[in-house]
């Protein structure tokens, strides 16, 4: 069986309404990972109580490290920390030695640091992306709106590794200085304005499946 999609959005300035608008328009599979970072101060906010509002998908903000995350749930960087995403490991049952013991599994875990913020912001969106280039899941990386930007590098990562790129087309962006960040750095796989982006990831992770 081959490894459920992880899909990774990430956004600031004018993020978390683009994020809201792509969750009306996204119908996900259940066999399916999504994490969301947004740039956000570092105090406790409901921010988990209003997108839950825009979505079916149970969403979850770890609360503490690591995390294991589900297929079909959407989890959230919590405020003041860095998220990064890896893989699980499991027994190896011909293991002979410590070396061989273990191999790394398709099982998906969110992991929480403290390190120094990256473009002014813990979370940062190119921590987490960068993270989830080294999975063996299939990934996609989409950029939304942002005023700083964060997040090209990460995008740049996870196509090196083989994964997708989607950027919320800058024409609809509130901040479009990320997107055409990145679009410096990558040819995206696809633009489009949010609406657009949930229905292409709702057809796209079907079709991979």
């Amino acid at each position: 069986m081959s490894a459920p999609e992880v899909i990774v959005i990430g956004g600031s300035a004018g993020g978390m309404e683009a994020l809201r608008r792509i969750f009306r328009s996204f119908q996900q599979p259940g066999n399916t990972h999504i994490f969301v970072v947004l740039h956000r101060p570092p105090q406790a906010s409901p921010l988990v109580e209003v997108l839950q509002s825009c979505t079916k998908m149970p969403l979850r903000e770890p609360a503490n490290s690591p995390w294991a995350c589900p297929a079909g749930t959407v989890t959230l960087a919590p405020a003041g920390y860095h998220l990064l995403i890896g893989n699980s490991r499991r027994l190896r049952p011909d293991s002979c030695t410590p070396l061989t013991r273990y191999e790394t599994g398709c099982g998906v875990r969110a992991h929480l640091t403290l390190d120094k913020p990256v473009a002014y912001s813990r979370p940062s969106l190119d921590v987490t992306f960068s993270s989830a280039a080294e999975l063996v899941n299939p990934v996609t990386a989409v950029l939304l709106s942002c005023a700083n930007e964060d997040g090209a590098v990460g995008c740049e990562a996870v196509q090196a590794a083989g994964g997708r790129v989607v950027l919320q087309d800058p024409a609809s962006c509130e901040a479009a200085t990320a997107v055409k960040a990145a679009m410096r750095r990558v040819q995206p796989d696809h633009v489009a304005d949010p609406e657009g982006i949930g229905r292409w990831l709702s057809q796209t992770v079907r079709r991979v499946r």
